[in-house]
């Protein structure tokens, strides 16, 4: 091993010393192949921010569907066992075994006679979304308006609808149009309530921004005022439509044709048939929890740009 030696400016040699194989100690180099240190071990895989977001959604998702399905079968557990331990009659009250039976028994015509509540039910939800919607929308700029249509939705919300079912039975006769009326009455206090606040909550910035461009008033209301709102407005359905059905069964109750769920409710009443009729209060059930979870649903597919989803998110 040789010794070396270098001449500084000052003129003194140093003498260098001998370089020895110790090897340095660092961060392991990742290769051109992409491995660790060249040693042919493959890199771990990261774990993004995306997948652990994802991971949040799908369990928050079962634990929201899992927890009221606990409660509900608890529920039914305790009432099946109240009824043995009660010892109370039939006729009083059904097993929800019994109840399940009787719906097992008929499933198709259960569903047949939801269907067509369900369609009377749409119906009048349309005209009471398309009415409401109208009258937030002509009213919203104007305090005085606004108030007073808050002041006719408080009023149709105090109406009862068993007093309204039978002026409509009178004017439309026992048909679906009668049905279909009284729901458009109970749902468009509802849908102009949600509406006209949704309106009225407009980023007031934006809105000055869009009077500075000189905006037409109607393309302001199309480009700014009405996507603003559109939380408020699912958010206005999400009530609305389980409401709906609620009333189309009413209004079947106290008028209205055979092949309908509310005129079946009333024929089992009549003839104590509790299981029946606890057969097609759960139908009504099942109608009114899917219609939520669609609207749950379209809440989440058509508001993924608002910043209030993109938060809960």
């Amino acid at each position: 091993m040789s010794t070396t030696t270098s001449t500084h400016p000052t003129g003194t040699a140093q003498t260098g010393t001998p370089q020895t194989g110790t090897p340095q100690t660092g961060t392991p180099q990742t290769g051109i192949d992409g491995t660790v240190g060249g040693t042919g071990e493959a890199p771990l895989p990261a774990r993004t921010g995306r997948g652990r977001s994802a991971g949040r959604r799908i369990l928050s998702a079962a634990v929201t569907v899992a927890v009221p399905a606990a409660v509900i079968a608890v529920l039914l557990v305790l009432w099946e066992l109240a009824i043995e331990a009660f010892d109370v009659r039939p006729f009083v009250l059904a097993k929800p075994s019994a109840i399940w039976d009787a719906f097992a028994e008929k499933p198709d015509v259960y569903l047949e006679y939801g269907f067509r509540t369900l369609r009377e039910a749409v119906q009048g939800l349309a005209f009471g979304v398309a009415v409401g919607v109208a009258v937030a929308v002509a009213t919203f700029r104007s305090k005085l308006l606004s108030e007073l249509a808050r002041a006719y939705s408080a009023a149709l919300l105090a109406l009862p609808v068993v007093a309204v079912i039978p002026l409509s039975n009178v004017f439309f006769g026992l048909q679906p149009a009668s049905r279909v009326f009284v729901v458009a009455v109970g749902t468009t206090p509802i849908m102009l309530t949600y509406t006209l606040t949704g309106l009225k909550a407009t980023d007031a910035g934006l809105a000055e921004m869009f009077r500075a461009c000189a905006m037409p008033r109607w393309r302001s209301v199309l480009s700014l005022f009405l996507p603003s709102a559109l939380p408020y407005f699912i958010s206005g359905v999400r009530v609305a439509l389980p409401s709906a059905f609620s009333v189309a069964i009413i209004g079947e109750y106290f008028g209205g044709e055979r092949n309908t769920l509310g005129t079946y409710i009333k024929t089992a009443a009549v003839q104590s048939k509790v299981a029946d009729l606890w057969g097609a209060a759960m139908t009504a059930f099942l109608f009114a929890v899917a219609l939520f979870a669609l609207v749950a649903l379209a809440d989440r597919l058509l508001l993924r740009w608002h910043p209030s989803r993109a938060r809960r998110g």
